[in-house]
């Protein structure tokens, strides 16, 4: 079993927690950093996650997502910080009196037990009677949709039925905070999108606050009412899925988070209001979006659907002519990579595979274009 889960649950007879029993906590990260010898891994990081919210936490290896919430959990000892729920410092109390679920990618089930054994097993602990356990238990079976299944052991199941069974042991203590560190790494595609869906219901019906770690973009994005992009031990961007996406603030978030060509601006010719005018080192002029936030170093960002071919790109405040220099053919869309003209390298661009409408050959001139609002202005890294 996994060493946290164990550490969590070894204590025998506990109370069912030492703060508040309530659904959603609100937990707030003051100042918070951990450094080991010389090496920082996470830098002082604030951050306020509301009560019930789902959140999560994306990035690379490395980021500094996982030690945020190990501290959060009571794992790693942070350097330097608080980190309050509902108002309360938790960084001095031990794991196990925080009443914090936890799901790890790996489920940490025990084998030789009955899934039932297994969802009952933090109540044991806790010194609940067999009565209480019972209820429980058979209550967070019908949450996770196992009501057959309760005899059964868990190799006996599949992936994404462990993996439920793991979420109802969590929540079967009524913890305010569920924390899930890679929960759906070990699926293949087709079940990790089934059990997106299966996590989301749950979340909503259960009614705890939600921390998620993941470097998937695309699941935190489905998931997430927000989500922190994390790189270097440092939070770069907060936001709700779509803002970060349509207004990211740097070159790495925009890269991150999906498929995104980024243009190298020259010269800032003027600016209206939240718009500016742009010139690229190729001579292109450009208008686009510029968050007062952004630094006077600059890149423009454009998602790939957010630009027309053809016919469609009349009537766009940017338009150009283009040389089609790669076509494919993806499941419902067609894919082209298009050099615009002078030296400012190439787009993407994504447009529905509908039918009577052929594949643009390489080589083939196109128009290309776009809305102002459609492209954002960003800091280079």
């Amino acid at each position: 079993m996994n060493d946290m889960t164990a550490s969590t649950l070894q204590r025998g007879s506990l109370p069912m927690s030492d703060l508040p029993a309530t659904r959603g906590a609100r937990v707030e990260f003051d100042h918070i950093s951990k450094d080991y010898g010389d090496l920082t891994v996470l830098h002082e990081t604030t951050l306020t996650i509301e009560a019930g919210e789902f959140f999560a936490l994306i990035g690379p290896s490395g980021s500094g997502k996982s030690t945020l919430l190990g501290i959060l959990a009571g794992f790693v000892p942070p350097s330097y910080g608080a980190v309050r729920v509902d108002g309360t410092d938790i960084v001095a109390m031990p794991p196990y009196r925080r009443n914090i679920g936890m799901v790890f990618q790996n489920y940490a089930l025990f084998p030789h037990m009955t899934v039932a054994e297994n969802i009952g097993f933090p109540l044991k602990m806790r010194g609940c009677s067999r009565g209480e356990i019972g209820d429980r238990v058979k209550k967070a079976l019908a949450m996770v949709r196992l009501e057959a299944m309760g005899e059964r052991r868990p190799a006996q199941l599949s992936g994404g039925q462990q993996q439920r069974v793991a979420l109802a042991r969590a929540a079967v203590y009524d913890p305010r905070l569920l924390l899930m560190d890679e929960p759906l790494g070990a699926l293949d595609k087709n079940l990790r999108e089934e059990m997106q869906e299966e996590i989301k219901r749950f979340q909503r019906a259960f009614g705890a606050t939600v921390i998620y770690v993941t470097h998937d973009q695309q699941e935190a994005a489905f998931l997430a009412d927000r989500l922190a992009v994390m790189r270097g031990g440092m939070l770069e961007q907060i936001g709700s899925p779509r803002q970060l996406y349509e207004m990211p603030g740097t070159h790495f978030v925009a890269s991150f988070l999906g498929e995104a060509s980024l243009l190298p601006v020259a010269e800032i010719l003027a600016r209206e209001g939240r718009e500016v005018t742009v010139r690229t080192p190729g001579g292109l002029t450009i208008r686009a979006l510029a968050p007062s936030r952004v630094s006077e170093r600059r890149a423009l960002c454009l998602r790939p659907e957010n630009i027309a071919l053809g016919a469609a790109a009349q009537g766009r405040d940017n338009r150009f002519l283009g040389t089609v220099e790669e076509a494919v053919f993806t499941t419902g869309t067609l894919r082209y990579r298009v050099r615009l003209p002078g030296s400012d390298g190439l787009v993407t661009v994504r447009v529905p595979s509908l039918p009577g409408i052929e594949l643009l050959a390489p080589g083939s001139s196109v128009e290309i274009g776009w809305d102002a609002a459609m492209a954002v202005t960003i800091a280079e890294d």
